[in-house]
């Protein structure tokens, strides 16, 4: 019996130690798992980034503290020679920006298209210079502040949608006798440069206006083809540091001012006044050169668009907005321009080189749509007096096309001819069955331009023709006689530009104080959602012009802007606008990034957008919803913009705010890279 116990004993002994070696292993297990669990759960962010990003991240929140704001926004050559002192303490180094990263990215928008996909773009980590944290407390989504990387120096003029390296490098089939390759063709999103456009070495802030209509520093725009080839035109020469535009062109050696005094003449006004006493506001200059003839029109209170492609005539839009004159890179070509119809009240072509009766009249008339019933169509070339066997077939072309477009001479005198466009259908209804060129159906909107064909068609007069235009400058505040065609009601319009009086009126008080405008301080402005042009005619005892930009996806509004007398664009937010960098002194974005956002599209890419277009001390003003605004707020540093509003600013609510508006102000930086790749 003994020996039993003794047997069970043992057993126990067994079990009970076979029971803690378990016991002790699983523990040893559970010790060694949760602590390679933890070690991997350091590698991974609560937001889910890598070890990798992590690292980006902690090297990419170097960002250099802002200097001291100037008190002078345009600052003269005191305040730029400082701003360039100042480099030492705020210039980007690459260094900290990952110069492997601004390369790559360099080399994948030259990239072949037919490599693969794989070679011709970064990692999404990478490439995006924010990412999503979880929310904070006021349920706004926190952006981890990055920098973005510097682009090379030899993008310092890049034109995303208007490059024509891009075009060789996707191997567009353009065809270039119709100038396709003058127009808009956007990279797509893998050839995107997702960096920081960099100034000419040496470059200084603008000289201010009106000094500005006659000279420039030549560093900013360091071109001198013009001063060369043109010589003889005086379009520019160049006179130590500046370059100099004495006012002559193609065909007005003597100046503009005194072309545009004989064209008034020809119109029957004595003293020489283009502008027939506010009649004629609206002017369309096609193939302007550096746009002496809109610079000459402000005199008279005529704004131009002057239009004119990235051609053989070197950065010849990017010297007309380096003056402060209104203009815009565009060319006709096959597509419709971006204005809506009836939009001004002249158009221009002076040695344009041009040939309008080719290709069935097709480019003479998008003039016709765009010219207001009663307009004016001045063309001033060698056909209209030569009597060589070419100049008569091009004048005899002309002038049947002309003809059937009941288009009638206003004035002929030597090589200038004013032809004048009716007032009303009648001609249109008289022409014998089979005329060329044929009207267009009725049932096509003749406002709409962003994106669409050119047609040979007679765009028709509607029953809206018939009601004129007050004169300049009361059709500024006059309700436009085409709110009916939106089913707009005055008492709308006359709110908005109630509105707009008192926001303009705020927004300059502030940036007064803030010691960020003075006199003459800036000159080009963009409104980048326009809507009814409230925020430019609200501006109009400043010095300034105003840009006026309307979504083509929402009511066509900007026909109504160009009725009250004020100038504009079409243009999709989505994609890059048809300008030089650092063309802007300011950027008003009222409700743009919301929209943009609601569409899918990156509001960083509208950031860096924004970026390239304004100039170094330009200002920016974002006024969207709360969220939105702060949401921007997070990339200011990255961007190098100097941001002095956080709720500093009063939002008075008025007809147009939608409950959680904020405004945001800042002011883009003058910077220069340490060194490009």
């Amino acid at each position: 019996m003994r020996g039993s116990r003794n047997n069970d004993a043992v057993h126990k002994r067994r079990v009970f130690v076979t029971v803690c070696a378990t016991v002790l292993m699983l523990s040893l297990l559970s010790i060694y798992y949760s602590s390679f669990f933890n070690s991997r759960m350091h590698h991974v962010h609560g937001d889910g980034s890598s070890e990798e990003e992590r690292e980006w991240e902690g090297a990419s929140k170097v960002v250099r503290r802002p200097k001291p704001l100037a008190d002078d926004l345009s600052m003269d050559d005191t305040g730029a020679d400082k701003g360039e002192a100042d480099l030492d303490v705020d210039t980007i180094n690459l260094k900290e920006e990952r110069p492997d990263e601004t390369k790559r990215k360099a080399d994948k928008y030259e990239a072949d298209d037919d490599k693969d996909d794989s070679d011709e773009r970064t990692d999404n980590d990478d490439q995006d210079a924010s990412a999503e944290d979880p929310k904070d407390e006021e349920g706004i989504d926190e952006v981890t502040l990055k920098t973005f990387p510097v682009c090379d120096s030899r993008y310092s003029e890049l034109i995303p949608c208007l490059d024509q390296s891009l075009q060789k490098q996707l191997k567009m089939r353009l065809n270039h006798s119709l100038m396709e390759h003058f127009e808009r063709h956007c990279p797509p999103p893998q050839q995107r440069l997702n960096c920081l456009i960099p100034p000419p070495p040496n470059y200084q802030v603008p000289v201010k206006w009106p000094e500005s209509r006659d000279e420039v520093w030549q560093a900013n725009i360091p071109h001198t083809f013009l001063a060369t080839n043109k010589s003889d035109q005086h379009w520019m020469e160049l006179q130590g540091d500046k370059a100099i535009f004495p006012g002559g062109g193609t065909h007005f050696h003597d100046g503009a001012d005194k072309y545009i005094a004989n064209l008034g003449k020809m119109l029957g006004e004595a003293d020489g006044d283009l502008s027939k006493a506010g009649k004629i506001r609206t002017v369309f200059d096609v193939g302007c050169g550096v746009a002496s003839f809109g610079a000459f029109l402000l005199p008279l209170d005529i704004i131009a668009m002057s239009l004119a492609p990235n051609d053989v005539h070197q950065n010849q839009i990017q010297f007309a907005l380096e003056r402060g004159i209104p203009s815009m890179l565009g060319v006709l070509g096959t597509m419709r321009l971006p204005y809506p119809s009836k939009s001004f009240d002249l158009a221009h072509c002076s040695r344009c080189r041009i040939d309008w009766h080719k290709r069935d009249g097709i480019l003479l008339l998008e003039v016709d749509r765009l010219l207001r019933p009663g307009g004016y169509f001045a063309w001033s070339s060698p056909a209209a007096y030569r009597e060589t066997e070419s100049d008569r077939q091009e004048w005899n072309e002309m002038t049947t096309l002309v003809r059937n477009m009941c288009w009638t001479e206003a004035a002929k005198e030597g090589q200038t001819v004013i032809w004048q466009k009716p007032l009303t259908s009648e001609c249109y209804e008289e022409r014998l069955p089979g005329t060329h060129p044929p009207l267009c159906s009725s049932v096509e909107d003749p406002d709409a331009a962003w994106g669409l064909p050119m047609k040979t068609c007679i765009t028709p007069l509607t029953k809206y023709n018939e009601d004129s235009l007050e004169p300049w400058p009361q059709r500024l505040t006059a309700p436009s006689p085409r709110l009916q065609e939106l089913g707009i009601a005055e008492r709308t319009f006359e709110t908005d530009t109630f509105v707009w009086q008192q926001r303009v009126q705020y927004y300059w008080k502030q940036l007064k104080i803030n010691g960020q405008i003075a006199h003459n301080g800036v000159r080009n402005i963009m409104d980048m959602n326009a809507n009814f042009g409230g925020f430019a005619a609200a501006l109009k005892e400043q010095d300034v012009w105003i840009m006026n930009v309307v979504s083509p996806y929402g009511p066509n509004t900007l026909k109504m802007v160009y009725d009250r007398g004020l100038i504009g664009t079409l243009h999709d937010w989505c994609e890059a606008f048809s300008t030089y960098p650092r063309t802007y002194d300011v950027l008003h974005a009222w409700d743009v990034f919301s929209k943009v956002d609601e569409r899918g599209c990156s509001i960083e890419d509208l950031l860096l957008e924004m970026d390239r277009v304004v100039r170094p001390w330009g200002i920016i003003i974002i006024r969207d919803n709360a969220s939105m605004v702060n949401r921007v707020g997070k990339y200011l540093k990255g961007l190098r913009w100097d941001h002095w509003s956080k709720d500093d600013f009063e939002i008075v609510e008025d007809a147009l705010s939608h409950g959680d508006e904020k405004i945001l102000m800042a002011r883009k930086r003058l910077w220069q890279p340490v060194e490009s790749f």
